[in-house]
């Protein structure tokens, strides 16, 4: 089923949304108040979870790189090995929970640094390949149908799924209340404050809204909300009492997407962009480190 949105659900607000894109794949809106970015339309129910049952979508590059990560140089491997060394100066190893996992390549890196790893995934085949080629603990479904204990795990990895939710706040709710005391939980998601966001943005009212690709990449058919850093606290902060603990910045790093077939030219410029946005201080990726009090 597919609902449209008549409020924000991250603040609540029901004034009218901004409009701000139209796309093949939905209208993309912003909310009046706390300024967050969503898609107007969203799938739910049986048509949500059928989205991730797709194995040939499993099988494109982007999901591939996650079954195929073995370099500590290429990504995804190197930004999960960077979030660790982060993590790692701020709490011990203990049980680690990865939303979203995929096919396990942080579960992986992460118990080769002493974490005991559990994990969810939506898509069964993304899941069964952790679980049978991998020999990890993976539940499939949604974090609410596990029924964690309480105050269970000491870090929680959201690596590239917040973005996915069908309800950010529900489910960050379930996530805290499943976080000891002290446990950090990190967050890792496209910058909508982004240079690279912001060129496909110029472009797409430059050419009359006609030149869309760009777009389509970062609003993602599968993608829900789109955070900037100020939207991302905003949203942590709705749901319990956290510390921003650290927050860190990612290029796109496409040449290290080893994985992703791209035309030389257009690696080239990725690389450009990925330089001017470390001196504009508006790189693609946010990593958002915070930490539960009480």
């Amino acid at each position: 089923m597919t609902v449209t949105l008549t409020h924000c659900r991250i603040c609540g607000d029901a004034s009218p949304s901004i409009p701000l894109f139209q796309l093949p794949s939905g209208n993309i809106v912003q909310c009046s108040s706390c300024l967050t970015v969503f898609r107007a339309n969203l799938k739910t129910g049986t048509d949500y979870v059928l989205l991730y049952q797709n194995e040939a979508l499993m099988e494109t590059p982007f999901y591939a790189s996650n079954k195929l990560a073995s370099d500590p140089h290429k990504e995804p491997l190197r930004t999960y090995l960077r979030g660790l060394r982060t993590v790692q100066g701020m709490i011990k190893p203990g049980r680690l929970l990865d939303i979203g996992c995929s096919y396990g390549a942080f579960m992986v890196a992460a118990q080769q640094q002493g974490w005991e790893t559990m994990g969810v995934e939506l898509s069964e085949k993304t899941a069964r390949y952790a679980r049978e080629q991998r020999g990890l603990n993976v539940f499939t479904g949604f974090v609410e149908e596990a029924h964690f204990p309480d105050v269970h795990f000491q870090l929680i990895s959201l690596w590239d799924v917040i973005e996915h939710f069908e309800d950010p706040i529900r489910t960050l709710r379930e996530l805290t209340r499943i976080l000891a005391p002290g446990g950090i939980m990190l967050i890792f998601t496209i910058n909508q404050k982004s240079l690279l966001n912001s060129i496909g943005h110029l472009v797409y009212w430059a050419t009359l809204k006609r030149w869309k690709r760009l777009l389509m990449l970062f609003y993602d058919m599968h993608h829900n909300f789109f955070f900037t850093p100020e939207t991302l606290c905003g949203l942590v902060g709705r749901v319990g009492r956290f510390d921003v603990t650290a927050m860190e910045f990612a290029s796109a790093h496409v040449r290290r997407w080893h994985t992703v077939p791209l035309h030389p030219i257009m690696m080239l410029g990725s690389d450009v962009i990925d330089w001017l946005s470390v001196l504009l201080g508006r790189r693609y990726r946010i990593i958002l480190y915070v930490r539960k009090i009480g």
